[in-house]
């Protein structure tokens, strides 16, 4: 999709609240999935030379599509005092509102945390009581292996499990492959999905 009506709106955002014109940070068919994308990268090296006041964005999904990539990010905003503001949404982080947005959120990272390991544990029982053997590469941990197996289990894509377990796409493809566990039955929703500005 193109980024070009975002771009549009925040400029006039941006000009009508008296931020002046903007810098303009997009990466255009680039998987918002991904934690490292060429123009986010630029605008993090941007925030720690103290080079912008502010990151303004149209909706949170724009700054990561996990609550853990949304935290990361503001945590790495508020190091460099660098206040962040979503349009569409209304929060401002040099607010107390915003401020309670985002220990909000930390809560529901925390519960999806809780959610996975859940998830992970009941992987397990599952595949023992199958009979399937964790006969995952020595170098890769049995709990890993065991998270990659409820990962996929549960429907996640291979980049999907590789991007949020920090993990590279071999090894995901190598425990799946040596444990044959059968691809879930419905697709990825998220495949495809863009970022923008």
């Amino acid at each position: 999709q193109s980024c070009d009506i975002q771009v549009e709106r925040l400029t006039s955002w941006c000009k009508a609240t008296g931020l002046g014109e903007p810098l303009v940070y997009r990466d255009d068919g680039v998987s918002g999935v991904l934690d490292n994308r060429p123009q986010l990268d630029q605008l993090r090296a941007a925030m720690r030379e103290g080079k912008l006041g502010a990151v303004v964005v149209s909706k949170m999904d724009r700054l990561g599509r996990s609550v853990g990539m949304i935290l990361r990010f503001w945590d790495e905003a508020e190091a460099t005092n660098t206040r962040v503001v979503v349009v569409d949404q209304a929060i401002d982080t040099s607010t107390a509102a915003g401020r309670l947005q985002r220990t909000m959120l930390a809560a529901l990272a925390e519960f999806e945390r809780e959610l996975i390991l859940e998830r992970t544990r009941a992987g397990i029982e599952r595949a023992r009581a199958l009979g399937k053997r964790f006969g995952a590469p020595r170098t890769i941990p049995e709990a890993t292996a065991a998270e990659i197996m409820a990962r996929r289990a549960s429907g996640e894509s291979l980049r999907q499990i590789s991007v949020r377990m920090g993990v590279k796409l071999g090894t995901v493809r190598s425990v799946l492959d040596r444990e044959r566990t059968p691809p879930p039955e419905s697709s990825d929703p998220a495949q495809g999905a863009t970022h923008g500005a």
